[in-house]
């Protein structure tokens, strides 16, 4: 159960696919706005600095587009404006987020979300960490 902050208390959550844990498997193509998977969201009041490792167990490299708290989360042009893409190493990992912090912007409802090329769904699986703080006077 979510414990209560308060102001400027912290707590690390792990990112997962589940309650049991899993990895993430990133499976979106980007058809439309809606079809990313999503990552992580944050909680309005608080600051989120994230975490996030890519694993590509495949034998070729990986173009993973990372989309970065866009001003709405509908707009294709607001999510293009914000994505960068990563080249995920053969059968390797690689830190994409090492800390980055986040808030709430507007209504959205994806902070943190990702794609990939249509042939490329579900060759990615991503783990991770976020520590959340209460902070509407910090930042």
């Amino acid at each position: 159960m979510p414990v209560q902050l308060n102001e400027q208390d912290s707590r690390r959550d792990h990112l997962s696919a589940a309650i049991g844990g899993g990895a993430i498997s990133v499976a979106a193509d980007y058809t439309d706005a809606a079809d990313v998977t999503a990552i992580h969201h944050v909680t309005a009041g608080h600051v989120d600095s994230v975490w996030v490792q890519a694993y590509n167990a495949t034998t070729d490299n990986v173009d993973l587009n990372v989309v970065l708290n866009p001003s709405d989360d509908t707009s294709t042009a607001a999510i293009d404006a914000v994505t960068i893409s990563v080249s995920i190493p053969k059968q390797d990992s690689l830190w994409v987020l090492q800390g980055d912090a986040f808030r709430l912007r507007g209504t959205n409802t994806k902070t943190i979300s990702m794609y990939v090329a249509t042939a490329d769904a579900n060759k990615i699986k991503v783990t991770g960490y976020v520590v959340r703080t209460k902070g509407e006077v910090i930042y």
